[in-house]
């Protein structure tokens, strides 16, 4: 018997969710992260064929493997798609499965009584797909040149944050503040305050652009604050839940800067998340969603544009 469309996702997202686990008990506080910073190629991973960027789970899922297996690039194809370019898979090369998510409009069947658009739901369709990166496939031309590591000064660094910062709070009257002696969003302010003691300009970086994920939060924006407090049991859960959101979406952004950040605010919250991942499967699943829903977000100046249909290729 053929394994329905549930099962499929479930089990990807059970492989997915044990890996993280895994890796969280041996110590690594940010699996998540880009495995390296370089020049010449976007760091997000890409379609070499459409030149797409993928979204949500399957960047994580790209990146995993990157590190694992020491590609120096972030350009994929799926099999036919190689083909297509005039390349051929090498033998024996195994490739990553990622996720095809959409969701399509369906008539409830449940809605007697309702009429027009309101008899139609929105149903999330999952299937797994199959990408090789460039470095597995022969054949292929015109492929990008082999990155040069950066090398940024400090300045350089809270340049390039606060560039983006500056933009983003233009257009949503997010204030920054400077001088606490945390770091923090305020909701209830729509406000962020940073400390002025940071040791280098890469962990300013990587806590502010924590910090910015967060404010996308508010309801004046992606809403995420009032949509995902119903979805946990307990408000430990959904604030641990929305910090997991923050880090996803820092290390996007930092991969974006090509630049190296350490934000350890994550380290008091690994308990509840192994708790919460080892009981809920789409717990990492919906956080990497939210997370790509705020990184377009900032990146785009808080100005909301529509995203891309899916994350296939």
């Amino acid at each position: 018997m053929k394994k329905g469309k549930k099962e499929v996702r479930c089990d990807i997202q059970q492989r997915v969710t044990d890996c993280i686990i895994k890796q969280l008990e041996q110590g690594n506080l940010s699996p998540w992260q880009c495995p390296w910073t370089k020049t010449g190629e976007t760091p997000i991973p890409y379609n070499w064929q459409t030149k797409q960027s993928y979204n949500g789970i399957n960047v994580f899922l790209l990146w995993h493997e990157s590190g694992n297996r020491g590609y120096t690039t972030n350009a994929w194809l799926t099999f036919k798609q190689a083909q297509q370019l005039g390349g051929c898979v090498k033998k024996g090369e195994k490739s990553v499965r990622c996720i095809f998510y959409k969701t399509v409009e369906v008539e409830d069947r449940n809605a007697e009584l309702k009429k027009g658009k309101d008899r139609m739901i929105s149903i999330p369709c999952f299937r797994e797909f199959s990408l090789f990166n460039i470095e597995q496939v022969d054949g292929l031309s015109d492929l990008p040149a082999e990155p040069k590591q950066p090398e940024y000064e400090d300045d350089d660094i809270i340049w390039a944050i606060d560039t983006i910062a500056k933009e983003y709070c233009k257009n949503t009257n997010v204030a920054i503040k400077n001088g606490s002696d945390q770091a923090y969003y305020s909701p209830t302010l729509d406000q962020i305050k940073l400390p002025t003691t940071f040791h280098k300009g890469s962990d300013y970086a990587a806590t502010l652009a924590h910090e910015l994920i967060h404010s996308t939060g508010h309801k004046s924006r992606l809403d995420r604050f009032n949509d995902q407090s119903d979805n946990f049991s307990s408000f430990k859960e959904f604030y641990a839940f929305e910090e997991l959101v923050a880090e996803l979406g820092a290390a996007f952004i930092c991969a974006e800067l090509q630049i190296e950040g350490e934000n350890l605010q994550h380290a008091s919250y690994i308990d509840c998340w192994l708790r919460v991942l080892k009981s809920d499967k789409t717990f990492f699943f919906k956080a990497a969603a939210q997370a790509g829903k705020a990184y377009r977000l900032l990146m785009q100046g808080g100005v909301m544009v529509e995203a891309p249909l899916s994350s296939a290729a």
